[in-house]
């Protein structure tokens, strides 16, 4: 039942959306032309009818008319975008089979913008409609978690989001779980049979959480969910080096699990290759304005070159030369030495907070970091992408364990993960780890989250 009318929610919101682009569509050509397209162009149905078929299924494409309980706004946004742009480069293409040339292409920009921004707003407020009816109690789901100390993450979660809607009935864990969770819900012993808990109680999803997986444990649980039609999640720490690095590969007719631990997507990889270098130029020229004024500024308030050379290390070990506005007096890597003892950060980097080395202008370049404006010509190189790991000079590099190597597994970025969520405040150790899991789940949706919060941090200017 929770099923069939989930499904009836996704296929009316499926509906909703063609009804949107259709607004967008006769908009468009109303605010180019003066005049709706159904009074003056009988043949644009055919364009509507495109609409109507393809909005439908790039909305189940893109997973837009599914109504998730945890999904963050900026991956919404980079859905709405993917399929706004898909299906305009559609409709521009049936202008050309059709020879539709009295609408033109120039409409279909301004219908581009319009779905985007109706669209986008339709899922906001759906998705804060939702939120709030579940953090009131209302279409929520009954879940029973199976796991060891290790499930603790999850659970907190669950209690903190409560507009993810999920109530726990109970929790079939060890002590440790008991100690810690028996006054949210029922603590059940490790060996509690789940067959007869699924038949006397409401349960919507069961939630497999251990550190390791025991595959008859596991059968027999997905036997006992799929028997009574109940939905089974699982989480292992294996799953970290399967998501989207896992495939089947034939040698002949033998068929080998291969795992790489770096994004193997090569259109995906490409599409971040053209972005990295459209958007540097962009920002090349269209802030040349700004290198400008900020040159004049590091040049006439302090003795130096305006710019800042260093080497670091970029993908897999080549080495290259960062550029960046220069922020600290000329002597700084001498006065390094006197300063170690008061590094505030743990393993091979030096930060301090209060750097004595850093200029005036220097400070501010650094808190909203315009300092690093001149790496967008290390992007045009190649030497470096938008997105991914900060590049290491060499000697941080010969300090690293071995496992912190693989950082370098991936072109090294001038934003990541480590500067849009705390920068400095982070210990060494937990900054090699988000920069591995940044390479474990590679998307260029992750890239586009990062690229917004990271205007975001330039505005906060939180940067030192």
């Amino acid at each position: 039942m929770l099923r069939e009318r989930e499904s009836v929610v996704n296929n009316f919101l499926a509906i909703v959306e063609v009804g949107i682009a259709w607004l967008s569509f006769n908009l468009a050509l109303f605010l180019y032309f003066g005049h709706f397209s159904f009074i003056k162009y009988k043949d644009s149905i055919i364009l509507h009818l495109i609409i109507a078929l393809f909005w439908f299924l790039l909305g189940k494409y893109f997973r837009l008319a599914q109504v998730h309980r945890s999904r963050p706004y900026s991956a919404i946004l980079f859905n709405c975008l993917g399929l706004v742009i898909t299906g305009t480069s559609i409709l521009g293409l049936a202008v050309l089979f059709f020879d539709l040339y009295y609408i033109g292409f120039d409409p279909l920009i301004y219908f581009g913008l319009f779905n985007l921004t109706f669209m986008f707003g339709f899922k906001v407020i759906i998705y804060a409609f939702f939120k709030r009816a579940r953090m009131h109690g209302r279409n929520t789901r009954a879940i029973v978690i199976i796991g060891d100390y290790t499930a603790a993450s999850f659970i907190e979660q669950v209690l903190k989001y409560k507009e993810w809607g999920y109530k726990i009935v109970s929790i079939i864990g060890d002590e440790v779980l008991s100690k810690t969770y028996g006054s949210i819900a029922p603590i059940l012993p490790p060996d509690t049979e789940l067959a007869p808990l699924l038949e006397n109680k409401t349960i919507d999803e069961v939630i497999f959480i251990k550190e390791k997986m025991n595959v008859e444990e596991v059968e027999n649980i997905t036997h006992d969910c799929s028997e009574v039609g109940v939905i089974f999640r699982m989480y292992s720490p294996f799953f970290n080096k399967l998501k989207s690095k896992a495939h089947i590969h034939h040698y002949n007719t033998m068929p080998l699990l291969t795992i790489a631990n770096i994004p193997t997507n090569y259109l995906a990889m490409k599409v971040k290759d053209v972005f990295d270098f459209i958007f540097s130029f962009l920002i090349i020229v269209l802030a040349s304005p700004v290198f400008v004024i900020l040159s004049l500024l590091v040049k006439f308030t302090s003795d130096g070159p305006v710019f800042f050379k260093q080497k670091r290390v970029g993908l897999r070990g080549r080495k290259f030369y960062a550029y960046k506005f220069r922020t600290m007096v000329t002597n700084a890597e001498e006065l390094k030495a006197k300063l170690m003892e008061d590094n505030e950060m743990d393993g091979p980097v030096f930060k301090m907070k209060n750097d004595p080395r850093i200029t005036k202008v220097g400070r501010f370049l650094r808190k909203t970091s315009l300092d690093e404006l001149p790496q967008f010509f290390n992007v045009l190189m190649g030497d470096m992408s938008i997105v991914g790991p900060r590049p290491p000079v060499p000697q941080e590099v010969k300090e690293y364990e071995r496992w912190q190597l693989r950082r370098l597994s991936m072109k090294p970025g001038i934003t990541c993960t480590w500067q849009v969520s705390g920068r400095n405040d982070i210990p060494f150790e937990e900054w090699m780890k988000m920069d591995l899991a940044y390479i474990d789940n590679w998307s260029l949706k992750l890239d586009f989250v990062i690229f917004l919060k990271t205007i975001r941090t330039m505005l906060v200017a939180d940067g030192h």
